[in-house]
C-alpha cells in the first residue's frame, strides 16, 4: 500500500510583497508561537494564513526572512 502525503500550504503576508523566506514545518512554527506569551503569540500568528493547530502536520508555513528571525529570537528570549 503506498500512502502519499499531502501538504497544505499556509503564508506571512510577506509573501505577496515578493520577500524571499522558506517553508517551515507546521508544527516548528506551532511549537515555536506556543513558546510566546500569549499577546504576542495572537499577534504574530495574524500575520500567517490561518489554521487549526491539530492540522500542523499537514501544513507547511512560508515565513519571510524577517518573520522567521523575529519569531525564532522571540521564542528563543523567553526560553531563556
Amino acid at each position: 500500500m503506498i500512502t502519499e502525503q499531502t501538504f497544505r500550504e499556509r503564508e506571512c503576508v510577506h509573501r505577496s510583497d515578493g520577500e524571499a523566506g522558506e517553508f517551515y514545518r507546521g508544527t516548528i512554527y506551532v511549537q515555536l508561537l506556543q513558546r510566546l506569551p500569549v499577546v504576542q503569540a495572537a499577534q504574530f500568528a495574524t500575520r500567517v494564513t490561518s489554521f487549526f493547530w491539530s492540522d500542523a502536520a499537514q501544513i507547511m508555513v512560508w515565513l519571510c526572512h524577517d518573520c522567521a528571525a523575529e519569531l525564532e529570537g522571540q521564542a528563543r528570549e523567553r526560553k531563556a
